[in-house]
């Protein structure tokens, strides 16, 4: 393990980080307040772990996943595992629209759709402070987590599961996975467990999307003596759970990944996106009692496959396949992109809605739609006030089209806003609009269409958060 030694600056930066003050009277912890250590517990910094990925991932610390766990899904590889010069670890999701064909999966899917990324650590751990610095990965469909995990085999009786689960989004518990919830589980069996699905609002005290493209501290406080799990983000606890509280020594995993249930954490309709993590941090807690213990680690990379250079990564498009390059060797349908027509359009939709290779910006792939055909994307996860750069090339032959933008509530009858571009230009042009949701955006529909006798050309559509 990684041995800090705790003076000057960096003890300062880590008693802000614990907020703690072991001499402090803590008569009652509970949710909302401020972050504590429970009275008479005290911090091992001399056996604290922090790791902010200056350099890369250090092989001495970390096992990179290479493997699967459930079923239709890719699994965690290497490859998409990164890090940045300025010392930010991140990790790749590949959603159901992925189409690059860049990577290849080590689960049931083979062609790079549902990977992920995961860290483990090589040391072991037992009850402490748990933090991570991260921006989520802000799409439904993938789960971004931090948890710890201890697999025993049961010689009789049931298997021990001992986990920690901090995952985003939440909202399952309602049937509504959305980025306002936090979900929170520990679990003693695969049947012992519980799980606290936060809304973060109520928390924080303000409106909040943890997809909001900001740095957020998420953590958990594991005792054993008193028995007690006491989860927070940004300094402020958000569940506290005492039952189903592990004891075993563990491991940290943390790391973005595809649940076979979609009511879990909802669909991947998307193409390609990122967890950032800035910082990780462990610091045991003293003379609190555990189980001693050294889970099996199976399914890793080799270090030859660790990421080796800095990237640079700047924000995600969350329009997927927006170039229509995808068309090369993929079906329209199923990756981003619905063709389609009014009831009223007698042609065929392949003469009316369409993506066509030597049609679009400087004779690339492109798509164009005419009569009554449409085409449209749908793009979950948009919420209240964010705002994006909308791009995209286009041109007109006939009198014009549009696209226009539909902002949808919980469902897609309830809308709360609209937009339009017209598009009448009859040489290709770049337009660009500032899109902010209004309040109550839950998701946005982008859907072109043109008049009667008009075609319209669309290429490279982009939508970048700011």
């Amino acid at each position: 393990m990684k041995r800090i030694v705790l003076t000057g600056l960096m003890l300062s930066i880590i008693m802000v980080l614990t907020s703690c003050d072991s001499g402090q009277e803590i008569p009652l912890i509970a949710e909302k307040e401020n972050l504590n250590i429970i009275e008479g517990i005290e911090l091992d910094y001399e056996n604290a772990f922090f790791d902010d990925f200056s350099g890369g991932v250090n092989s001495n610390n970390w096992y990179i996943g290479q493997q699967a766990w459930g079923g239709s899904n890719g699994g965690v590889i290497p490859e998409n595992v990164h890090y940045t010069d300025d010392g930010v670890l991140v990790l790749t999701g590949n959603g159901g629209y992925y189409s690059d064909n860049d990577v290849k999966g080590v689960g049931d899917v083979k062609d790079g759709r549902y990977t992920g990324g995961a860290l483990i650590s090589k040391f072991t751990t037992k009850p402490g402070r748990y933090q991570v610095k991260m921006k989520v990965l802000p799409r439904l469909g993938a789960c971004t987590a931090f948890w710890t995990f201890a697999y025993q085999n049961a010689l009789e009786g049931t298997a021990l599961n001992h986990e920690i689960d901090i995952e985003l989004p939440g909202g399952n518990r309602t049937g509504n996975p959305t980025f306002e919830n936090l979900l929170n589980t520990n679990y003693t069996t695969e049947s012992n467990n519980i799980s606290h699905d936060t809304n973060v609002t109520d928390v924080l005290g303000e409106e909040n999307y943890l997809n909001d493209g900001e740095w957020h501290v998420f953590g958990f406080d594991w005792y054993t003596n008193p028995e007690k799990i006491v989860y927070s983000i940004d300094g402020k606890i958000c569940a506290i759970s005492d039952v189903f509280v592990p004891d075993l020594e563990t491991r940290i995993w943390l790391g973005v990944w595809f649940p076979v249930t979609t009511a879990f954490v909802g669909q991947a309709n998307f193409e390609s996106d990122n967890l950032m993590i800035d910082w990780v941090e462990y610091i045991p807690f003293l003379d609190q009692p555990y189980t001693p213990f050294t889970p099996a680690v199976n399914g890793v990379a080799l270090e030859k496959d660790y990421p080796q250079y800095p990237e640079t990564f700047a924000n995600s498009n969350v329009v997927s396949n927006g170039s229509f390059e995808y068309v090369k060797e993929h079906q329209l349908a199923d990756y981003g992109w619905n063709y389609n027509k009014y009831l009223s359009e007698n042609q065929e939709t392949k003469d009316v809605s369409n993506a066509l290779s030597k049609i679009g910006f400087e004779e690339s792939y492109g798509a164009f739609v005419k009569d009554g055909g449409v085409l449209y994307q749908d793009i979950e996860a948009i919420y209240s006030n964010y705002k994006f750069d909308l791009n995209f090339n286009t041109y007109a032959v006939g009198t014009q089209g549009k696209l226009k933008i539909t902002y949808y509530g919980n469902t897609s009858s309830e809308i709360v806003g609209t937009d339009e571009i017209l598009i009448s230009n009859n040489k290709w042009e770049t337009i660009q609009k500032e899109v902010v949701a209004p309040i109550g955006t839950k998701s946005i529909r982008l859907l072109f269409e043109a008049s009667s006798g008009t075609t319209i050309y669309i290429d490279n559509v982009s939508m970048i958060k700011k």
